[in-house]
């Protein structure tokens, strides 16, 4: 069986569907479409059924939890579909044209993995702590992610995975916290999670009047903002631990992810081409 593509995006958002239509084709890809929820459309006590108002990361806004829920329908609906593993994209990005190479191929694939990023994140000032050795595939490495990592726009998934993070129900955390913080995500830290460097996905794909604005974010204050600073600040100092140790023992380096369309040379056009 192939491995299937969730494209998760707003039903309204016909302008990042197209661009979206356009990255796909380059890649020689196509997507299963998961409507989004939409935090819009449903008040916080709506979603407040499927997830809970605080977790480890503290107070858990209401566009969060449409994000984490709207990922839920992906693995459902690739749980449904027999696959092994399942790629899933949100509606915002530009892709590698070498990934469907990499989708038709999966014998790159770790044994352990429940997890493999393909995303940058956009932060020029970004480190990640990425474990040594790994394994390589068409010019890229795959490497063990040792530290958290923001973002969850482009990543594959395992069915083990798919199901644990699904028993996680009622969320209380950001889906990139769910999935790549493993200091504030108990899931998270039962996962072998890996990233592609450099990598073949970057947010940042927008049409024009569909940024995406949702409720206004909410600022904790009182107890709940104290509450929120001390999760945050344990989580981080155990996640600066772990992270020290790994590079004091020469376990890991420090890098930034880069994102990098092409890791191999552009196809040469032929002769009858260029005739």
């Amino acid at each position: 069986m192939s491995t299937p593509v969730f494209l998760i995006g707003l039903r309204q958002a016909t302008g990042r569907a197209a661009l979206m239509e356009r990255e796909l084709h380059r890649a020689g890809l196509s997507a299963t479409r998961i409507d989004a929820v939409d935090c819009a459309q449903l008040s916080r006590d709506d979603l407040l059924r499927d997830c809970r108002p605080e977790g480890p990361w503290g107070y858990f806004q209401t566009k969060d939890m449409a994000c984490t829920l709207s990922h839920a329908k992906a693995w459902l609906a690739f749980l449904a579909s027999g696959a092994e593993v399942a790629l899933i994209l949100e509606d915002d990005v530009f892709l590698s044209p070498e990934l469907g190479d990499w989708l038709a191929d999966m014998s790159w694939w770790p044994e352990d993995a429940g997890l493999v990023r393909f995303e940058r994140w956009r932060s020029p000032r970004l480190r990640v702590t990425l474990g040594r050795g790994g394994r390589s595939h068409l010019g890229r490495d795959i490497r063990r992610m040792r530290s958290r990592n923001p973002g969850g726009a482009a990543y594959a998934i395992s069915r083990d995975a798919a199901r644990l993070f699904l028993d996680q129900r009622p969320f209380d955390i950001t889906l990139d916290g769910l999935l790549f913080n493993p200091s504030a995500s108990r899931a998270a830290r039962k996962v072998a999670i890996y990233q592609v460097q450099p990598a073949m996905a970057e947010q940042g794909n927008e049409a024009p009047g569909e940024v995406g604005e949702g409720p206004p974010r909410h600022r904790p204050t009182g107890p709940a903002l104290l509450r929120q600073k001390l999760r945050r600040a344990r989580a981080e100092i155990g996640s600066g631990l772990r992270t020290t140790l790994d590079l004091a023992l020469g376990r890991a380096s420090l890098e930034r992810i880069r994102f990098e369309p092409r890791a191999l040379p552009a196809p040469e056009l032929s002769q009858t081409h260029l005739a």
